[in-house]
């Protein structure tokens, strides 16, 4: 049997989700070997900066992740998931979205690792063979990783990967940053000035909104997986409200500070509103939620407006510390809800199966 038959034929199983992952790490070690050894050509390389190691090694592991995620996504979706009501259209959303976040991920991650080595192993260089095992091995990596995420794909998962991709654009926005101090502005200067660091940033709002779209998509299927017919009204209002969020998100990253400040700073605060009216609507739109989570997220309104006071008129923190706090209260809200609705989605069927 050929190499695309095996990748193809539906095999559904751990055993058989393994050995699809290991044998798509071998072709992408074995495809990025080559390929690293071409592109090197017999010269020593720096780990990091142009042409270096990390650069084609971030490459190749996007490509090859991107490969493994979209091949493991595809087959996965020909299962239909229980209170999925998307279409063909949605569908082929998700999985571009889905598809590029996780490689985004992949290069992100693999990018500032190398830059982190790079800063440890001052002025080290690689011969061409070495540089092109870290490579393939990079490679394999992730598309061994990222096949296994892509069989068993949840809410939960995407909400992982969401969080993860924002923290990685973030440090590698700020690891390649040409003003040190843009910390003393605030978080959106680093979308300024052209250059990787404000194409990282500003993809990773963009990208992230997008996936935040997607997240909708899996979390209102689980919510609505044995919802009582007058809840279900109050899910699609939660649904159009995370849709909003996501989509000032993408504004966020699409519309920067150098086209226009003004409109920037706008949309900036509406969703920061939006976000936290979320948080307090939520017992609202979705009944049944447990007691402990309700006291959370109100701890996390309560935690937020604080900060907002340290900021003003307290004058403790700067904006930059409002916003990376803040931001993360929001991430980490988003995070505990969706985690909430998959265990009571479980528990829910644990009950039916019993």
């Amino acid at each position: 049997m050929s190499v695309r038959e095996r990748l193809l034929r539906p095999a559904p199983g751990s055993v058989a989700t393994e050995n699809r992952a290991l044998l798509l790490a071998l072709v992408a070690l074995a495809v990025s070997l080559v390929a690293g050894v071409v592109v090197f050509g017999g010269e020593a390389v720096p780990l990091f900066g142009g042409g270096s190691v990390g650069m084609v090694a971030a490459v190749a592991s996007g490509a090859s992740g991107a490969v493994a995620f979209c091949t493991g996504y595809v087959r996965s979706a020909r299962v239909p998931r229980v209170g999925m009501t998307i279409g063909r259209w949605g569908r082929a959303f998700d999985v571009f979205v889905l598809t590029v976040t996780a490689a985004g991920i992949v290069v992100l991650l693999t990018g500032s690792a190398f830059a982190v080595f790079d800063l440890a192993f001052r002025e080290l260089r690689l011969d061409a063979v070495m540089a092109a095992v870290l490579v393939g091995v990079s490679a394999a990596v992730a598309a061994y990783v990222l096949t296994l995420v892509a069989a068993a794909l949840t809410s939960v998962a995407i909400a992982n990967l969401l969080a993860l991709f924002l923290v990685s654009g973030a440090l590698a926005s700020m690891l390649s940053a040409n003003d040190k101090h843009w910390w003393q502005v605030n978080f959106s200067a680093l979308g300024v000035g052209g250059g990787f660091s404000a194409y990282a940033f500003n993809m990773t709002l963009v990208f992230a909104g997008l996936a935040m779209t997607t997240l909708s998509h899996y979390v209102i299927g689980d919510l609505r997986t044995g919802a009582a017919a007058g809840e279900l009204r109050r899910l699609e209002v939660l649904r159009a409200w995370l849709v909003g969020v996501a989509v000032l998100l993408v504004a966020l990253g699409w519309v920067t500070v150098e086209i226009a400040k003004v409109l920037h700073t706008v949309i900036a605060s509406v969703m920061t509103v939006l976000f936290a009216g979320l948080i307090v609507a939520t017992p609202f739109l979705v009944p049944r939620l447990p007691r402990t989570f309700l006291v959370t997220s109100s701890f996390f309104v309560g935690a937020f407006a604080f900060v907002v006071l340290l900021m003003w008129p307290v004058g403790y923190f700067n904006l930059t510390a409002v916003e990376f706090v803040g931001f993360s209260l929001l991430l980490t809200w988003l995070f505990l809800f969706v985690r909430t609705v998959a265990a009571r989605l479980q528990d829910d069927r644990a009950v039916d199966g019993a």
